[in-house]
């Protein structure tokens, strides 16, 4: 389309230019004639920007339009007004060949379109228009209208053409000259340019083509035509920041064919991918047209549906997409494929802030639940499972942290004997110096680490931890047996009796024999030909081992028997109510006559106040710890407590009783 010139402007630069200004030396004293050379050379000039600036949007349709009207008018116009004063002359018949040779050319130009390029055809009509301009109105026009007027004063028609001549003599032919030299500066060059020009325009289209393409396979998937994962993400993004959460939800729904791998390596990926296409289009029916379909990658597509009111809304949306997926699919040769598919089901909004790609994992983990539970059906995100699981892991995380940043401590609690006051040994209790909760007790984060590899590594920290204590102690004259509580996963791991021997053997002598191993007894019942076997392999580097909490798992003597432990330690349970319950205090007896029995040692736990001390002593349990002896302390407590620690005096001379006094202290507590 042919634009308006620029109009004028402060502007150093602009992208017009008149290069045919209009001014007295292209009037040719009649107005009628003029006011349309006034319009070719508006035209001209247009076109020369153009060519100069490529700035305007340049219609060559309506450029020969307008040239096609010029010569209707201009050329009837003028020719009547020649006609007047030149019907005799020769200049008349010689006028209007020229004006049938414009018509011929104009004609060749608007054909020359139809195989030449619009730029060639401009920088041609722009050249011809010049010429025209140079020779044709500046030269002839003006001379036959200088003639015009001259016989309209009187003068003959030889007389007026002298005159006309005189007029025109040098002035004419240096304008002419003038406004060629222009044309040729313009056109120097200016063709080449201009090809040069297309070829990079196409080369540029060509690119944005490839860039177009390229965005577009960065949005959607190429196989289906869906939305992608990153496209998803937008669009859903864009529904949760606009969402009203007065009104309804959003279900987001991960659908996965069951099987398709097997489809893939039985008939090849071509019928793979077709498989895929017709599902997409199979999903793509069944929602409405604000709802998203997209494909993740694989057999895995996301179904986005919006304004539902509530789960039960949903339900019917998730049998279609189940009924779509069993559909038979044909094949080649009369064959057919059949399907099913698995759901996993999410919804937004939620109790807290949540982002597209976390709904994304909470509809997988719905959908591996439903994989889990035979697939052909669909599972429902569980948030309090989720908060569940996130707390798991998050805390870890913090003990896998609190393990590498060194928080964690080892607590020393003694064993007494109680009658004599001598020091049998201290239990290793594991504490956590958290940084901002405080000293945290093992029952505050031992059971997170239940079954995972954190607690095989915060094990065998405990383990070297309370073996360096050991050397230090034994370098200090201070030897103390120390008792470290062995969990099953760690005592059943492969290799843990030669991790022991790898860690004893770069240790000092004698090592071995102030470690105690505490095993307890439901763990040892566990696999019980296993844990036979690891302590006695353990047993033979010297370590010592007892059973913990004895009395609370199955107790027999078949696994006594089996076992080759030094010590029973009689579950605290049992010691803090065999005052006041008869049950305890008859556990509490059986236990000490196993340990007769078998002749093993016995630690009664849980020994609280001097009655607990008095009673054990009673029953001829002399072995001990708890809070009436010494609370668990840090290490740099332990040889300032031994240097100071003595048995009470009501233990010391506690008068032994024999054994068949026992029926009696039984009978008291029953009444």
């Amino acid at each position: 389309m042919l634009m308006e010139p620029a109009s004028q402007s402060s502007k150093p630069f602009k992208n017009s230019i008149d290069i045919f200004p209009w001014n007295d030396n292209f009037k040719t004293g009649l107005t009628q004639i003029d006011d349309q050379h006034r319009v070719l050379v508006s035209l001209l000039n247009k076109l020369a920007s153009h060519v100069a600036f490529r700035s305007e949007t340049l219609s060559l349709a309506e450029v020969f339009d307008a040239l096609t009207d010029y010569t209707i008018y201009h050329f009837k116009s003028e020719e009547a007004i020649w006609a007047k004063a030149f019907s005799e002359d020769r200049s008349m018949a010689e006028h209007l060949a020229v004006h049938e040779h414009f018509i011929q050319t104009l004609t060749g130009l608007k054909e020359a379109r139809k195989n030449t390029s619009s730029d060639q055809v401009t920088h041609d009509v722009l050249e011809f228009l010049t010429r025209w301009l140079a020779s044709h109105i500046l030269e002839k026009d003006r001379f036959m209208a200088y003639t015009v007027l001259a016989m309209q004063e009187g003068l003959t028609l030889e007389e007026a053409k002298a005159q006309a001549h005189q007029q025109m003599n040098g002035v004419t032919r240096t304008l002419i000259n003038i406004i060629m030299s222009l044309y040729s500066v313009l056109s120097s060059n200016t063709l080449h340019l201009m090809r040069k020009l297309d070829e990079h325009q196409k080369m540029e289209e060509a690119y944005r083509k490839q860039r177009r393409r390229m965005q577009h396979l960065a949005r959607f998937d190429a196989l289906t035509g869906l939305p992608n994962r990153a496209l998803l993400t937008e669009k859903v993004q864009e529904i949760m920041d606009l969402f009203d959460r007065s009104r309804n939800i959003l279900a987001i729904i991960h659908l996965d064919l069951d099987g398709f791998k097997v489809i893939n390596d039985t008939y090849g990926h071509e019928v793979g991918d077709r498989v895929l296409i017709i599902m997409a289009e199979r999903i793509r029916r069944i929602v409405r047209e604000r709802d998203i379909v997209s494909r993740l990658g694989g057999d895995d597509f996301i179904v986005v549906i919006r304004d539902i009111p509530d789960f039960d809304a949903c339900i019917p949306w998730l049998a279609s997409f189940l009924t779509a997926a069993e559909e038979s699919i044909s094949l080649n040769e009369g064959r057919t494929l059949n399907l099913s598919a698995s759901l996993g089901v999410t919804f937004y909004p939620q109790s807290e802030q949540i982002t597209p790609d976390q709904l994304f994992r909470q509809a997988d983990q719905a959908l591996y639940q439903a994989k889990q539970a035979g697939k052909n059906c669909y599972h429902v995100f569980d948030m309090a499972h989720d908060h569940e699981v996130r707390d798991h892991l998050e805390n870890l995380e913090h003990i896998r942290q609190g393990l590498e940043r060194r928080e964690f401590v080892l607590y020393y609690q003694p064993k007494v004997n109680l009658r004599t006051g001598a020091i049998l040994g201290v239990e290793a209790l594991i504490r956590w110096q958290h940084p901002h909760k405080g000293l945290l007790l093992p029952a505050q984060f031992l059971p997170v680490v239940e079954n995972h590899p954190l607690a095989l590594a915060l094990g065998n920290w405990v383990m070297d931890t309370a073996l360096n204590q050991i050397e230090v102690w034994m370098t200090q004259g201070l030897p103390l047996v120390v008792s470290v509580n062995v969990c099953g996963q760690q005592l059943q791991s492969p290799g843990f009796p030669q991790h022991l021997r790898d860690t004893l053997v770069h240790r000092q002598r004698d090592v071995a024999r102030y470690l105690e191993l505490e095993v307890l007894e439901t763990s040892a019942l566990e696999d019980i030909s296993l844990v036979s076997k690891v302590i006695h392999d353990c047993i033979s580097l010297g370590v010592q081992f007892s059973i913990d909490d004895f009395g609370t798992g199955y107790s027999s003597l078949a696994y006594l028997k089996r076992l080759p432990v030094h010590t029973l330690k009689i579950d605290q349970s049992f010691v803090r109510g065999m005052l006041e319950n008869p049950e305890d205090l008859a556990i509490l007896v059986g236990v000490l006559g196993l340990a007769e029995a078998f002749q093993m040692k016995v630690i009664a736990e849980g020994v609280e106040t001097l009655d607990h001390g008095e009673r054990l002593l009673d029953l001829g349990c002399e072995g001990a710890q708890g809070y009436a002896i010494a609370h668990p302390m840090p290490v740099d407590k332990i040889a300032g407590w031994a240097a100071t620690w003595k048995a009470p005096t009501s233990w010391m001379f506690r008068p032994a009783r024999s054994k068949g006094d026992l029926s009696s202290f039984m009978h008291v507590v029953r009444q």
